[in-house]
């Protein structure tokens, strides 16, 4: 087709028909359009009725929509192709169409083989945005403004028209109070509130798709504003929304994910967000993943296990609806960083070891020793681990996390031994077949490292001197652990411990001598406060029949002399191991 053998009126008469056209196939839309119209600034205007009857008369209530149509020949597909464009319009009409309600503007674009309706929706808080961005560059004459690609529906063409009546009648004109007052850019992080209203959207990907290309209107409030007032549009804007969706990700029969984020946004893409560190994207047909080390310790493991089976499997489902993934490209680094993480996750899980800090909060000792742990469990550190159940005390920062090892050919599996439930400490109780008694887990380690955990549960200290076999038989090991849990206050004064020593000596109280209670119930309450006059009476009247006792008494009641006689009285092998006992710190303190 040649531009000099068609005129201008032919080409604006052919552009009017592609436009009428499609109006006439709606039943609640009329046209009024005149080519070569001599009326300023506007061709004509577009019927919208009230009631979807066919009736197109005054009786109802029809809302007029302006519209101004420009037609131009095509031939090399300059703007045919394109979804939006930019175009040239006269500051001249702008600001007569700012006097009124504003327009629809219609760039429409003619070759041999097609013909496509570009619009754009200037309600007049958009044209007094374009008039004064003019004004800023210097303009005189004319500004470039952004036109977006029409369906051929006439349903599309409703939603376009009825949403710009919406807007002109709440605005009025460009130079109404309420669009002269409008929130400039500069002022968006003052906003509180945002709303909008959107005509025949089908959901929130529809509503973003329409925001996008300028239809709609966003309006907000400031702190002190009693109304809504227009927001600044910006042709470059993009859009976003987003929604929590309560369905699985999973890959065969393991599922990784409950819920997840889905975002869409005005370009047409999506986003699914499994966590704060992965993300599948789907745009032009393609999908994506990225993957970033934000989160803490549980999700980075749930999502490199996810990646690393999708690489096997490469397909996911989403609530058992599949969506394929072939040829994923990841880099050799990237994957070992996956598996690495997964190591991490398996690792500190195994121990019980918190799961939801982050590893940008890890010192760079912390994350060495992690680093190590990993490593040591994939029998990749340089230490030699014994076939079998072994026990080694890992140290995390300054603190210990005291691990069960038990290794079975190359598998190597730990647990916390202080917590574990898998494991569990009995001694003999004589009979067949029997386990025998049962200890409390926490108590067989040693002072220095009870003293100094990483992590403290009391409530399971609690539960595992209830579950002990407390019995004639098991008093005197018992004992022994009260005995631990006292000198464990003595060095990191954490009084719960001397909570602990209290109530699992009362619960052995019937099974052990009486006066080895009172010595023992007796240092306790010291460590707590000064013993009383009853209670000193009470110490002073135990005999000293042995020499043990005896020393313990003395240093109880603070005769230093009479405590250091008994103590040379005994053996070797008793001093030795009483300087391991909490009553010898008191007594270095007489």
């Amino acid at each position: 087709m040649s531009k000099n053998l068609i005129s201008s009126n032919k080409i604006e008469h052919r552009a009017i028909n592609a436009l009428e056209a499609i109006i006439d196939e709606h039943s609640t839309m009329d046209h009024q359009i005149s080519a070569n119209d001599k009326e300023m600034s506007w061709d004509g205007c577009i019927w919208i009725y009230q009631k979807n009857n066919g009736d197109q008369s005054k009786h109802n209530g029809p809302s007029r929509v302006p519209v101004q149509i420009k037609g131009h020949l095509d031939p090399n597909n300059k703007y045919i192709n394109a979804k939006r464009i930019t175009y040239s319009v006269d500051l001249d009409d702008l600001m007569a169409y700012a006097t009124e309600k504003g327009v629809i503007y219609f760039q429409i674009f003619i070759n041999d083989k097609k013909k496509e309706i570009f619009y754009s929706s200037l309600y007049p808080s958009k044209i007094a945005d374009y008039l004064e961005k003019a004004k800023e560059k210097g303009n005189k004459s004319s500004i470039s403004i952004v036109f977006i690609k029409l369906e051929k529906d006439a349903d599309k063409l409703y939603c376009v028209a009825k949403q710009f009546n919406d807007e002109a009648l709440k605005q009025g004109s460009a130079y109404t109070p309420l669009v002269q007052d409008r929130i400039r850019i500069d002022d968006f992080d003052k906003i509180k509130s945002i709303s909008m209203s959107v005509v025949g959207a089908k959901d929130s990907l529809d509503a973003i798709l329409r925001l996008s290309s300028g239809d709609i209107c966003l309006y907000g409030k400031m702190e002190d504003d009693k109304y809504p007032r227009p927001l600044e549009w910006l042709d470059d804007s993009k859009f976003f929304a987003g929604r929590e969706v309560d369905q699985t990700i999973s890959i065969g029969e393991e599922i990784f994910y409950k819920k997840y984020s889905c975002i869409v946004d005005s370009d047409g893409g999506m986003c699914l967000r499994l966590s704060p560190n992965l993300e599948i994207r789907f745009s032009d047909g393609k999908i994506n993943f990225n993957f970033k080390v934000n989160g803490d310790v549980q999700s980075l493991g749930n999502d490199s296990k996810f990646i690393l089976r999708l690489l096997e499997a490469n397909m996911f489902e989403v609530e058992k609806r599949p969506i394929k993934y072939t040829n994923p490209e990841v880099s050799e680094e990237l994957r070992k960083r996956l598996s690495f993480l997964s190591d991490m996750y398996d690792t500190l899980n195994m121990i019980g070891f918190e799961l939801d800090k982050t590893i940008s909060q890890y010192t760079e000792e912390e994350s060495k020793q992690i680093t190590w742990l990993v490593n040591f469990r994939k029998g990749r550190a340089n230490n030699s681990v014994e076939e079998g159940l072994s026990r080694y005390n890992w140290k995390y920062g300054d603190k210990y996390v005291p691990l069960l090892v038990s290794k079975s050919g190359d598998k190597i599996m730990l647990d916390n031994s202080v917590y574990t439930n898998h494991y569990a400490i009995f001694i003999p109780d004589g009979k067949k077949d029997s386990p025998g008694y049962r200890m409390p887990l926490f108590a067989y380690h040693e002072v220095d490292i009870l003293s100094n955990l990483y992590k403290y549960d009391y409530d399971e200290f609690y539960e595992q001197l209830d579950n002990t076999d407390i019995n004639v038989n098991t008093g005197d090991a018992l004992i022994e652990f009260v005995l631990t849990m006292i000198s464990v206050y003595d060095q990191n004064k954490d009084m719960k411990f001397l909570d602990l020593a209290d109530y699992l000596l009362s619960k052995i109280k019937p099974y052990i001598n009486e006066y080895l209670f009172w010595l023992n119930d007796m240092q306790i309450r010291i460590r707590r406060r000064v013993l009383q006059e009853n209670e000193l009476q009470l110490l002073a009247e135990i005999p000293e029949d042995d020499t043990c006792v005896a020393f313990g008494k003395y240093v109880l009641l603070g005769n230093k002399e009479a405590a250091s006689k008994k103590f040379d009285a005994l053996s070797k092998d008793k001093r030795k191991l009483y300087r391991t006992y909490p009553i010898y710190h008191l007594f270095e303190k007489l």
